[in-house]
């Protein structure tokens, strides 16, 4: 593979196959999509439903930036879906959910995994894979989630799925560069998500609104106001106790009224 869009026609997860290809030193900007997948996975290993007629798309990504600022790549290329999904017209009621989720209407409408690795020379790399509901909207609700919702839900009128691959692809790709060239200007203890913060938290969800922060296992850790989210990434919650501040492995937000 070279850095371009391939289309197949099934396959088992993008992810795994991307990550397979960058270990083989898939360069950067190798792009995968699958119209259907068997074994399509989200953040935490829940299972992401891959029926046809959905984008469902991987990258390999090798910014020139300490891999251990790899942890900014979800909330950049959340931010550039949602751009590429502007320039179709398909935005208007879309945001972001802290960590890495495209929400419209209270329901789930698309979701980020980013899993770093290295190649075969020891070489960092990422695999971003992106799915977005477009024509077919899945009925399972995971434990503790959110019910879907597809773009075909909200617009009379969706390009194919083929256009907005293409338009994904390269606005992820643009997104990630700009993003990098960003970092490297900056300090070297500069949080990951400096050069996009701003934008990001104009498009989070529940900014300013009472949440529960809940463990991977259910758990409640703390309830309070989501403040806002920091340089590295955290969600910081002002609680009964003080403002209280969670990883992305560490916690889920959703909203009290829920």
């Amino acid at each position: 593979m070279d850095a371009h869009l391939t289309v197949v026609d099934v396959t088992g997860s993008t992810n795994d196959d991307l990550l397979e290809a960058g270990k083989q030193g898939a360069p950067h900007g190798t792009g995968l999509a699958a119209r259907a997948q068997t074994a399509g996975r989200g953040r935490r290993g829940h299972k992401w439903d891959s029926t046809a007629g959905n984008l469902l798309l991987s990258i390999v990504l090798r910014p020139c930036v300490d891999p251990a600022k790899y942890s900014g790549l979800a909330a950049v290329s959340g931010l550039a879906v949602l751009e590429a999904l502007e320039k179709q017209g398909l935005a208007n009621e879309i945001g972001l959910k802290w960590p890495n989720d495209l929400v419209a209407r209270g329901r789930k409408l698309g979701g980020i995994l980013v899993e770093a690795a290295r190649d075969n020379e020891g070489k960092p790399f990422a695999v971003c894979g992106i799915g977005v509901n477009v024509n077919y909207t899945p009925q399972e609700v995971p434990d503790g989630g959110l019910a879907a919702i597809g773009l075909s839900d909200l617009n009379e009128s969706v390009p194919s799925v083929d256009t907005l691959l293409d338009e994904g692809h390269h606005t992820v790709m643009d997104a990630v560069d700009a993003w990098a060239e960003q970092l490297s200007t900056l300090a070297d203890d500069a949080g990951p998500l400096t050069p996009v913060r701003e934008e990001y938290i104009a498009h989070l969800n529940w900014i300013g609104e009472h949440v529960i922060a809940r463990s991977p296992a259910g758990v409640e850790l703390a309830q309070g106001i989501f403040k806002t989210v920091d340089t590295f990434g955290r969600a910081c919650i002002e609680t009964k106790d003080g403002l209280q501040s969670f990883h992305f492995e560490e916690a889920s937000l959703r909203p009290v009224s829920e």
